[in-house]
Order: structure tokens, then sequence, then C-alpha cells
């Protein structure tokens, strides 16, 4: 949910990137991501309560803000939480007050609104390109590397997940589907847009298993037919590798990807559709 809330008093302040931040402030290894004392340099301080209703929220007036932040909440979580208020306060200063849900922020990967934006600045500054990238070079686009990336960088598995896919060494996508159907996704650079994920999990997928069977378990990446993931004409002739894990709000967050890239490169934008069908 969110309210208006004026600007008042104060200069503002410039708005900075993640990169332009760490910078200035001479971080250079994730150990040095502290929170609290960039959002400070922001002009926000960041507080951990108890909250009900919200993961996190903030409260801006002229130059300065409060974050709070959901005392409840895994450290993790209370990390993305407090990047993310801290990227309303860089992106959306003066427009709006923010009181954001874990639902909120969880599914905020796709459309282009003020939350996704909090996101990626969220996950920009929690999960740094230069730091990140020698991490994950030539590892395997997995849920089992963005586990392990998570403990180096703090992060939620999600974030990490998004952010392997966007700069691993393989073209990758992560989604997130419940009962309902497909609840976001992310492309890597290097993935047509025609890959889009279907709409609807096919039964063939890991996902499908642990979505619909509670008594399944998520174990070690296996490869699943192209087909089952996208309909994209000639999908049934290739194979894509698929690592996923039932989350606890309902919710199966799986990460798909090409070792073997065969397929895109064999696939050629002129002669497919520009829209792929749902």
């Amino acid at each position: 949910m969110s309210w208006a809330i004026p600007a008042r008093g104060g200069p503002a302040v410039n708005y900075k990137s993640p990169d332009e931040l760490l910078t200035e402030l001479g971080i250079d290894e994730p150990h040095e991501i502290q929170l609290e004392a960039i959002a400070q340099y922001c002009g926000a301080t960041v507080l951990y309560e108890y909250l009900e209703g919200c993961e996190a929220r903030i409260l801006g007036n002229g130059d300065r803000a409060i974050i709070s932040v959901n005392k409840n909440s895994m450290s993790e979580r209370q990390r993305f939480s407090a990047g993310h208020e801290l990227g309303h306060w860089m992106c959306d200063r003066g427009k709006i007050a923010f009181a954001c849900t874990k639902k909120t922020i969880a599914t905020a990967w796709f459309e282009d609104n003020p939350e996704r934006r909090a996101n990626q600045f969220a996950v920009e500054l929690l999960l740094p390109a230069r730091m990140f990238c020698p991490r994950v070079e030539n590892r395997d686009v997995t849920l089992e590397t963005a586990k392990l990336i998570c403990g180096v960088f703090k992060t939620s598995l999600t974030a990490t997940a998004i952010r392997l896919v966007e700069l691993g060494s393989y073209p990758a996508l992560v989604v997130c589907y419940d009962t309902n159907g497909r609840k976001w996704y992310r492309l890597g650079p290097e993935v047509p847009k025609a890959f889009k994920p279907r709409k609807q999990l096919h039964k063939n997928t890991v996902a499908f298993e642990l979505l619909h069977k509670p008594e399944s378990d998520a174990g070690r990446p296996e490869v699943v037919g192209a087909e089952a993931w996208f309909d994209v004409p000639g999908s049934e002739n290739y194979e894509v590798i698929e690592s996923a894990l039932r989350m606890s709000d309902g919710m199966t967050l799986s990460v798909v990807w090409w070792k073997n890239q065969k397929q895109l490169s064999d696939f050629s934008e002129e002669e497919q559709p520009t829209e792929p069908r749902d």
C-alpha cells in the first residue's frame, strides 16, 4: 500500500546509482556493504521494529527519511527490504511514501513501476556486478549456485537467482509460479523475448511436481524438454536444465538455462512472431 506525502524543507538529496554510492564510499568487498551506513550517507536512518502488515516502510521529509524494517524477518529479508526502501528514497523521493509487504516485494520483478525499480536498486546495491561477476564466472546457472553466493553477499535466494540470470555465464531465465499460474519472470540478456515461459506450468517441469505434490522435494537440477517451458516452434527438439524449489509462501522458483545453447543459436528472430503465444 502507499499514500501521498509531500516533500517539505531542506535541499533534495541528489540521486546516485548503487555503483556510484559504493564507489564514493570505497566499498570493494561484499562484507563491506553495510546497509545502515549506506542509507545514513543518503540521508535515511534504518530502524528495526516489529511491523504488522508490511516488511518495511519509509517516511521522508525534505532531505531526511526513516526506513523501518520488520524485526521479525530473517536477516537476508531485512537487508533486501532496507535496500528496497532505500531504492524508493533514491528513485521516488518527494512523490510518495511506501509501506511494502512481503508479497509486494517478492512479485515486483516484471512490471515497470516504483516497486520494480526499488527491487532493482536493491539488487544492484547488494549484489554489485563488479563483485558478483568474478564469483559466478563459468558456474552453472542453478539455484545451487545461487545458494552458495547468498552466503557471500548475505542476500535472499530470489534476489541472488535473478542476479545470476542477469550476469551469469550462460543464457537463462528465472520464473515464479503459484497455483494460479506465472507470477513474474526475468530473462537473461542473451535470451530472445520469444522465450517467454508458459503462463501455466507444464506437467513435465520440476516446478509442477513441487507445486502440486506437497510430498515432493527439490533435488538436483534436471534436464527437461524445452517444449515444457516454451511455446516456441521446434522446442521439442531441444533441452534445458531446470532447478526449482518450493518457497514458504506457496510459490515455486525455477531457474532454467541452456548449457547447450544450440536452440538459441538456431533461433532466428526474423522467422518468429514478435509476440510469443501464452
